[in-house]
């Protein structure tokens, strides 16, 4: 019975570590946002604001559409005062 609880016990410790340590992921808000990519690897909306585009295989398909307006999909981090968005999907946008 005592090995039972030991088990059960290292089961909830490990549930709560891999809860804990998901957390972050799972806390970063999904945005989509217009703008137009640069050839500084950056997406610039209507209203002026610049995103980073992080290096991840969406991200690098995009850094290759420079001076094309485009609708992405993905998260934002803030670092050091600059926004860098993470491409999940995006899209062409024709006008």
């Amino acid at each position: 019975m005592k090995k039972n609880k030991k088990y059960l016990f290292i089961g909830f410790l490990a549930m709560l570590m891999i809860a804990f340590l998901s957390g972050p992921a799972i806390s970063a808000d999904s945005v989509t946002i217009l703008g137009i990519v640069n050839a500084s690897y950056q997406i610039v909306t209507d209203n002026d604001q610049v995103y980073e585009i992080a290096e991840s295989e969406k991200g690098d398909e995009l850094i290759e559409l420079v001076d094309k307006k485009v609708k992405v999909k993905g998260t934002v981090e803030e670092d050091d005062g600059t926004k860098v968005i993470t491409v999940t999907s995006y899209e062409v946008i024709e006008e």
